[in-house]
């Protein structure tokens, strides 16, 4: 009798979109902290930094988590879909107008609020006038966080929308799906995973300080460099499982030593750079494709985890702003959480949904059923 696959033939149904919306709030819940003490407070009170001994926060493990999901996910995408520019089609569609709405708000309108000048015509003027607008154009279409750090200077941690940051890369590895593919390393699967071991094991020595030291040096059509071998990391993570989804089996034991090694590598031994890629990887698609977890439906009315990310960090600001006195933490997340949660939802619909049709240029709008669109938001 043949073993059970960790990951369904089909890679359907799962529990992709709760884990997404779960993650985004959890990025939501680390910024609570992060804007409310700021950064140094940060390292010593936010409870994952405590748990790990400042090892990594519960956002940065969230964000891991999506790249693995969006390797797993953009690489069954590419799979299915007739041509390279297709491909493109679909993850400018997913990733530009959602991105390109939330910037500009922040930008235009949290922005002007969080300097805390007058609030007339006159007074916007002056803020505008203040912009460098071409900086922010460019950091608009490189998909970045906005250029200028004028915004909520009294607060602990100032910024209008510092969590676009991570967008930048995301697109980035979507970009190195084609290229892998134009070279040949879908069809030998070994040389897949031998990336992945080059960028674990690069994103290891980074960990200990011997290669790619850390440095805040921001470029002008560029984020942070030093990023890039830890997110490649967890993108080809999610790309292997996708590829090697025939042969890995779903095993009991398996997950258990998975919790073992991701509670030794916060607890015991510093060494979360390490377990979270392989042993974080195998629990998230244990959960994702789990029998008795069935939250295949969760995103019915609508994938929001996107919305959610892109406007958590202004929200929070504004939440910020005007209610620090009466706030902690906590509340601070409990406040935030739904405001968000109602602008995802409005993104989805007014915005982002909207565009998806596109994707498919041989259907309708129309003729498109709200499960075919669902399905597409996934890759």
């Amino acid at each position: 009798m043949s073993k059970p696959l960790l990951i369904t033939p089909r890679c359907f149904p799962n529990n992709f979109d709760l884990i997404r919306f779960v993650l985004a709030s959890s990025v939501i819940l680390c910024h609570s902290f992060a804007i409310y003490l700021g950064y140094e407070k940060f390292l010593v009170t936010e409870p994952f930094m405590v748990w790990s001994q400042k090892q990594i926060s519960i956002g940065s493990v969230a964000v891991d988590l999506f790249f693995i999901i969006s390797g797993f996910l953009i690489v069954k995408s590419f799979e299915s879909t007739a041509n390279t520019v297709d491909y493109f089609k679909k993850r400018v569609l997913r990733i530009y107008p959602g991105f390109i709405v939330a910037f500009t708000l922040s930008i235009l309108l949290v922005g002007f609020i969080g300097t805390g000048e007058q609030y007339n015509w006159e007074g916007y003027k002056q803020y505008f006038n203040s912009l460098f607008i071409k900086k922010e154009l460019v950091h608009l279409f490189t998909l970045q966080s906005p250029y200028q750090r004028i915004f909520f200077k009294d607060s602990p941690e100032p910024g209008v929308n510092d969590s676009l940051w991570t967008i930048q890369f995301e697109f980035i590895c979507y970009i190195l799906v084609p290229v892998m593919a134009w070279f040949g390393y879908f069809k030998k699967k070994w040389v897949l995973i031998t990336l992945f071991v080059i960028f674990y094991l690069l994103t290891w020595l980074q960990s200990l300080g011997y290669i790619f030291p850390f440095n805040n040096k921001i470029h002008l059509f560029f984020g942070n460099l030093y990023f890039l071998p830890r997110f490649i990391t967890y993108f080809l993570g999610g790309a292997c499982f996708y590829f090697y989804r025939a042969v890995i089996i779903r095993s009991n034991l398996l997950a258990l030593l998975s919790c073992i090694a991701l509670y030794g590598s916060f607890v015991w031994i510093k060494c979360i750079d390490q377990a979270l890629p392989i042993a974080g990887s195998y629990l998230l698609f244990y959960l994702a494709f789990h029998n008795s977890i069935r939250f295949h439906n969760f995103a019915k009315h609508g994938d929001l985890s996107y919305g959610i990310y892109l406007y958590g960090w202004p929200i929070q600001a504004l939440v910020m702003f005007y209610l620090k006195e009466y706030i902690n933490p906590y509340s601070f997340f409990l406040i935030a959480l739904p405001i968000a949660f109602i602008a995802a939802y409005c993104s989805w619909h007014l915005i982002e949904k909207p565009f998806l049709l596109f994707k498919n240029s041989k259907k309708s709008a129309a003729s498109l059923s709200k499960s075919q669109i669902n399905e597409t938001v996934k890759a």
